[in-house]
């Protein structure tokens, strides 16, 4: 039965992806030619259809990452057809619309559907019904990202599940062979200037790089959180309608997940003006999408930010052929800054790359930055948006004396 689970759940991971990625190309034709008005009169149609499918069903909304936590806690359950239904459908929406938001959060709650359907048929319960929604998941994610190493991590640092030793090793070698199985189904060219190996030498680039992704990070962190708390509703939806708008005539590079601008931090250089321009407005554009709950989550977009800071840091640095590294290495310190997911964010650049030489400095790096986001009591993200406290742990009568 987790066999089945873990094919079902990889084919549907890789087939959303391959669908909004095809979607998203569609989205750059339309929204760079002709078809430019027309695409301007679809985006409030849709989005209206968006949010009436939402509220049919809320557990849809989001990354859906959060809504997997609980699922695997016990603290919430659901339909998991009609969640799967609606997360497709409207996750395929909104990447039309351009809305900065990532497809491999709801890939992950996809494929968790696909365990908690077949457990709730075979009225599996306790650990076997836990087991089998983790690797729904877990299959999901390492199809869509090609990553199995970080899939299996981010199934006990993101989801926070703890297999056994047993289930631990099954889920390796099982991730293992369906990212190479999916990898044949759907080829996808890979060709990237990492491809020759080069580690950073930089250590004080890296160490920069490092601090700078943990400021940006808890500021991003207040930001989101400070967004998602605001009451109206009307302004979370015609915020990210507006921005998509605006920026599909300024500066169209930020639109869709950020895989565009990945791309460009990894083959290219930019002035430095152009870099922080598009840093801002990518974080701005991204911290609106994700207050608009719409379903997308923060993988990508949090990468694509990563990238634009790592060729910042370097155009502060004499670091020539290292700079498509050291880019690599802020796209998995931003998203540990964000997500708070140290070792699965090394393991998922390097596996993405296919280049895990460069575990060795992505890693401390990584660690570092959770480090700094710990000494400085900032709450993980998907925490403090559950909380009604401050972004920050107050520091109490008893840490002070």
């Amino acid at each position: 039965m987790s066999i089945v689970v873990g094919l079902t759940a990889s084919f549907i991971g890789r087939s959303y992806k391959f669908v909004t990625g095809k979607i998203e190309e569609l989205l750059f034709f339309m929204s760079s030619g002709k078809l430019l008005l027309c695409w301007f009169t679809l985006i409030p149609f849709t989005t209206f259809l968006i949010i009436k499918m939402l509220k049919k069903q809320p557990c849809a909304s989001g990354s859906g990452i959060p809504q997997v936590r609980k699922v695997l806690s016990g603290q919430l359950d659901y339909d998991p057809l009609k969640v799967f239904l609606i997360k497709f459908s409207a996750g395929v929406m909104s990447v039309f619309c351009g809305y900065s938001l990532g497809t491999e959060g709801p890939a992950v709650q996809l494929g968790s559907t696909v365990g908690h359907f077949v457990a709730k048929r075979s009225r599996e319960e306790g650990k076997g019904r836990k087991f089998l929604i983790s690797i729904g998941a877990c299959s999901a994610m390492a199809s869509a990202f090609d990553a199995p190493l970080a899939s299996v991590a981010f199934l006990v640092e993101g989801l926070r599940y703890r297999p056994r030793l047993k289930q631990t090793v099954f889920l390796l070698l099982f991730t293992l062979v369906l990212s190479n199985l999916s990898g044949l189904i759907f080829k996808e060219e890979t060709d990237h200037p990492l491809a020759s190996g080069v580690i950073p030498s930089n250590v004080k680039a890296v160490f920069v790089l490092a601090v700078l992704s943990t400021m940006l990070g808890a500021l991003l962190t207040s930001i989101f959180v400070g967004l998602n708390r605001s009451k109206s509703s009307k302004a979370k939806i015609s915020l990210p309608m507006s921005c998509t708008l605006l920026f599909a005539i300024l500066s169209p590079e930020v639109l869709g997940s950020g895989a565009l601008l990945i791309k460009t931090g990894l083959s290219s250089t930019l002035p430095q003006t152009k870099t922080i321009s598009l840093l801002f407005i990518k974080s701005l554009f991204t911290a609106v999408c994700f207050a608009a709950k719409l379903p997308g989550g923060l993988f990508v977009p949090s990468l694509a930010i990563g990238s634009m800071l790592g060729m910042f840091t370097g155009s502060f640095f004499d670091v020539g052929q290292d700079l498509p590294a050291l880019v690599a290495c802020g796209m998995g310190c931003m998203l540990t800054a964000v997500l708070r997911i140290p070792v699965s964010s090394a393991l998922l650049i390097c596996e993405m790359f296919n280049q895990l030489s460069l575990l060795i400095v992505i890693l401390p790096a990584c660690l570092l930055v959770e480090a700094i986001m710990r000494l400085l009591k900032f709450k993980p993200l998907y925490d403090a948006l559950e909380l009604p406290t401050p972004v920050f742990e107050p520091v109490t009568q008893a840490e002070k004396i």
